[in-house]
């Protein structure tokens, strides 16, 4: 019987690629990703050793690992840092891990959702404390809240070495004229560094998408001049231009601050800003000075509870 042939303009199927066989502690293990958690675990020894030796723990600095998962990292850094609290928050994977690096007495692994507590909270519950180095593979889904939640952690940790989808890391970094509200808030309490990028076959299962790791570094002090009290209400204002970041800054803010449009063309321009600029072209400094003059002209535009 002579083959089927190909109706004219078939897309011939793509060839079935298998998956990376996972490490043998996982197949140990017997425990799959769970889908609903975006869980994809690192296995890649080469990475997860680069990304271990990007932290670059002093003596004293403990490892606040988020999302632990199988141990991969966690094995990494237990050989390289005095402490290591890992937090996951899976309970039946937190507790194979607890179990399957038990010889490691530098080592506590928590199961808890890094949402729902306070970094020092958690270090504390650990016998451990500051100051620390924040490590971890973040989910997809919760990369931006945990990133946000750990700048402003008091204590907040000396370094993050975070692994994010390569997209958000991009945007994490930012540079002059393409900042993003995601960039504004990171430089406002670190330095941010794109560090290496990774691909999808280094994960079991794969991903859909690529990823990248990303340092920050912390400052010691807010890039701008302001009282940490007031902090919340210049994001108030630097959120507002990034509401509608494709429209220049004239025509967004009005809108945002609920101010006529002559006196945000006013207030722009008393801030030496050129109102056609849209919010990616602006630095921590830019926004600065407009918060200055919109909190001397119009302070009620900035009330965050309005």
């Amino acid at each position: 019987m002579s083959p089927r042939p190909r109706r004219r303009g078939a897309v011939r199927p793509a060839p079935r690629r298998d998956l990376p066989e996972p490490p043998e502690y996982l197949r140990r293990l017997g425990l799959p990703p769970r889908k609903a958690l975006g869980q994809h675990f690192l296995i890649d020894e080469f990475v997860l050793g680069d990304i271990a030796d990007a932290c670059a723990f002093q003596p004293g600095e403990t490892a606040f690992e988020i999302g632990a998962g199988p141990g991969g990292l966690t094995e990494e850094l237990v050989t390289r840092a005095d402490c290591v609290v890992a937090i996951e928050l899976d309970e039946e994977l937190s507790a194979l891990t607890r179990g399957r690096l038990s010889a490691h007495d530098n080592l506590t692994v928590l199961a808890a959702d890094v949402l729902h507590f306070e970094p020092i909270e958690l270090l504390e519950e650990a016998g451990s404390a500051p100051p620390y180095v924040a490590v971890g593979n973040l989910p997809f889904y919760i990369t931006q809240p945990i990133v946000r939640r750990l700048l402003s952690a008091d204590p907040a940790p000396e370094r993050l070495i975070v692994m994010v989808q390569r997209e958000v890391a991009r945007r994490m970094v930012g540079r002059d004229g393409h900042e993003s509200m995601l960039s504004m808030s990171i430089k406002l309490h670190g330095t941010p560094r794109a560090l290496f990028d990774v691909p999808a076959s280094a994960f079991w299962p794969p991903p859909k998408v690529q990823s990248a790791v990303v340092a920050i570094d912390r400052r010691a002090a807010p890039a701008v001049d302001l009282p940490r009290a007031e902090l919340e209400v210049f994001l108030h204002l630097v959120r507002a231009g990034f509401a509608s970041p494709r429209k220049q800054l004239h025509n967004a803010l009005p809108v945002e601050l609920g101010l006529p449009n002559d006196a945000v063309t006013e207030m722009l321009g008393a801030a030496g800003l050129d109102p056609a600029a849209r919010a990616q072209h602006l630095v921590l400094a830019d926004w600065e000075r407009l918060y200055r003059v919109a909190r001397e002209r119009h302070p009620e535009a900035l009330d965050v509870h309005a």
